[in-house]
């Protein structure tokens, strides 16, 4: 592309972005520049703009140039948004066959992140968590499930630099590692009503073929909907059906460099 191609702003833009994402270690302004083809005074003007929103920023030691960090939480998002949309299929029959509420949650560092909700059809609704909620890993049904299968040393990590926040769930880090036993014990994690009183869950992670974790899988209800035989005979039987579909799904996804 030469200088005097007509491209928009948006597409100046992407040029850098790319650009730089080609180069992790970082590009000084005239790589930058060489990559693109823009002018000087372009090449300028795009970095500022960029670095205004902070999709880039400049090392003031070396002067190179990086992608910044409200671009990748961006790309976090987006990637949140593909999970929801590719376990969509599966929540609602869940959702449907069950008539409660299921969730799904996805990890991040020290965090697991609601991706998305699927309401079933009962009267009494277990809303505790919303598309977009961050609680401690660890922390209410899903998240026990992530941490469960998390390797111990990151997990019990992270539990320790969340302990002041897990204590606002009624949660310490010896609990987790409590609840992370009684994962492997039944086989799924059970949240007896710890950070919402009245409202239990169950949930399963969802790993790849090469372990690696993608996501969990949980089902909310008022605590009369939550009894053993129920969860054992019912929920489970159902989580398990979808949990191998789309445990299927992300396997691919990761074969095929997708996920």
């Amino acid at each position: 592309m030469s200088a005097e191609t007509p491209v928009g702003s948006i597409a100046r833009a992407q040029n850098v972005l790319a650009a730089l994402a080609r180069m992790p270690l970082g590009a000084s302004f005239t790589e930058i520049q060489a990559c693109t083809d823009f002018t000087r005074t372009t090449t300028h003007r795009v970095l500022a703009s960029l670095m205004e929103v902070h999709y880039v920023y400049q090392d003031p030691g070396s002067r190179k140039y990086h992608l910044g960090h409200a671009l990748a939480a961006l790309a976090r998002v987006a990637n949140r948004s593909d999970l929801a949309a590719l376990a969509r299929r599966s929540m609602r029959r869940v959702a449907e066959g069950t008539k409660d509420t299921v969730f799904l949650s996805a990890p991040e560092g020290a965090v697991s992140i609601c991706v998305c909700r699927e309401l079933g059809d009962f009267p009494i609704r277990t809303l505790t968590l919303d598309a977009g909620d961050r609680l401690p890993l660890g922390v209410g049904a899903t998240g026990q499930a992530i941490y469960a299968v998390t390797e111990k040393s990151k997990r019990m990590a992270a539990a320790r630099s969340n302990q002041a926040w897990m204590a606002d769930y009624n949660y310490t880090p010896e609990k987790a590692e409590e609840l992370a036993a009684d994962f492997l014990q039944r086989g799924f994690a059970f949240n007896p009503s710890i950070p919402v009183p009245g409202m239990s869950a169950v949930a399963l992670p969802i790993q790849t073929g090469t372990g690696r974790i993608v996501a969990a899988i949980g089902i909310g209800a008022i605590n009369e909907r939550m009894k053993m035989d129920r969860i054992e005979g019912e929920l489970l039987p159902l989580l398990r059906e979808e949990v191998a579909t789309l445990s299927a799904k992300f396997s691919e996804l990761e074969r095929e460099n997708l996920l």
